[in-house]
């Protein structure tokens, strides 16, 4: 891993906007230590479906510098960007869809078209987590020439050896009902152990 290059006081984060098609305008949140065509390269980070890509990748915890991934990487000298997904934070939520992985990988090619537009035509290192891993990899099948790198995290497939998606099967007839799912502090919160309890630090 590259030595830290900046200070987590001297990165910059700056909110850019994108259109997919006619209809739908995607958020986009970068962060960067000074010289963003640094050698070091460009991350795109894809959210799951829990929640949208600022609180996922970019966590501001007072005395933990380390809770933003984003910071991490930037002080080590990447360019660092995120993407809400159509339906998610600041991004278009006026569509009625479900969210569906396909219409992910196509927020992944606006994001990363945007992003060599405005910096330049490098293939991207490319993170996705839970269901955004499923649209990080059809985004990278898609456009291969567009992704240097790609790690997909807790990527569910078929959900085999799930907790959490063997719980969410039993809802589906509500979740099949309607495209939004209610969101609480309970949910967040439950987010960090529902599959192995014990594993956050609630300190």
């Amino acid at each position: 891993m590259n030595k830290p290059l900046s200070s987590v006081a001297a990165i910059r984060g700056e909110e850019h906007w994108t259109d997919k098609g006619s209809d739908v305008r995607l958020f986009l949140w970068n962060k960067h230590g000074g010289d963003p065509s640094g050698p070091a390269g460009r991350i795109l980070f894809v959210h799951g479906s829990s929640m949208a890509s600022q609180p996922t990748f970019d966590l501001q915890v007072p005395g933990r510098a380390d809770s933003s991934v984003m910071d991490f990487f930037a002080a080590r000298g990447y360019d660092t960007w995120c993407v809400d997904m159509e339906g998610y934070g600041r991004s278009t939520k006026t569509r009625d869809n479900n969210a569906p992985i396909a219409y992910g990988a196509d927020d992944c090619f606006a994001a990363a078209a945007y992003i060599q537009k405005l910096r330049g035509k490098r293939p991207l290192l490319v993170y996705g987590i839970s269901s955004g891993a499923l649209r990080a990899a059809l985004f990278a099948q898609r456009h291969p020439g567009m992704v240097a790198r790609l790690a997909l995290d807790a990527m569910v497939w078929t959900g085999e050896g799930s907790p959490t998606l063997a719980e969410r099967s039993k809802r589906l007839p509500e979740f099949r009902a309607k495209n939004r799912r209610p969101i609480d502090r309970k949910f967040v919160r439950s987010i960090f152990e529902r599959d192995h309890p014990g594993t956050a630090d609630d300190t």
